[in-house]
């Protein structure tokens, strides 16, 4: 008798320190902050992009890789899946031989849902697969024809085009510098369907006319958070 309480004095003890251990792990896997910046590689018919219409004709105004920016909030469904947002501004330089344009570019602002999946293990390092969806605005260099000015004219202009649904789909590393956080490095496939949006200007709709196709890779800081 006096042996069996002695093992369930024991057991209750190791199931105390159990589920303290579990209970932190809980709290420190509550949230996610990330921080992030890289390079961004258009890919398909977006670095030959150029503007069509009536007025304008057709200008080549391609996109050549360019950077991107961003930040993650995410919150722990459970020990290994994550659901988050994410915001990511990209901005391009402009293939052309136009003065006309060269301090102006091209640019993305991505703001979408992600959900993540880390791969737990023993060690420092925590790989990751993530899929993500939103919307894209484009706001892209345009050859424009300006009623306003005098007669009209032809000018360069950052339009904003229409939102478009964006999806993606990618992986990284994360590796634990401290116990509430660490560096990672991300890899993503993005596409948007933009090929249908649209911008009026000057009482003229100009179509973007190509799906936005970009590989991003980059790297940041992540710190995790835990709960009350």
């Amino acid at each position: 008798m006096k042996r069996f309480s002695l093992l369930l004095v024991v057991f209750l003890a190791l199931g105390t320190v159990v589920a303290a251990q579990e209970e932190e792990e809980v709290e420190k896997d509550f949230m996610e902050v990330a921080v992030y910046g890289g390079g961004a590689l258009p890919l398909g018919g977006l670095s030959d992009w150029g503007m069509s219409n009536e007025s304008t004709g057709m200008e080549k105004l391609g996109t050549e890789f360019g950077f991107n920016v961003g930040i993650d909030v995410g919150h722990f469904l459970t020990p290994d899946l994550v659901l988050g947002l994410t915001l990511t501004y990209s901005q391009f330089a402009i293939d052309s031989d136009s003065a006309a344009v060269a301090s102006m570019q091209h640019r993305l602002i991505s703001p979408a849902a992600y959900l993540k999946y880390y791969f737990v293990g023993e060690s420092n390092f925590m790989p990751y697969v993530k899929a993500h969806a939103g919307v894209d605005v484009a706001k892209y260099t345009t050859r424009v024809y300006d009623t306003q000015i005098g007669t009209g004219a032809y000018k360069y202009r950052e339009l904003a085009y229409q939102p478009a649904f964006a999806f993606g789909l990618g992986g990284g590393l994360f590796y634990y510098t401290s116990d509430y956080g660490g560096l990672y490095a991300e890899a993503n496939y993005h596409m948007a369907l933009s090929k249908n949006a649209t911008k009026d200007y000057g009482n003229i709709e100009y179509t973007f006319g190509e799906t936005i196709s970009v590989v991003d890779v980059h790297a940041g800081i992540k710190v995790f958070f835990g709960g009350d």
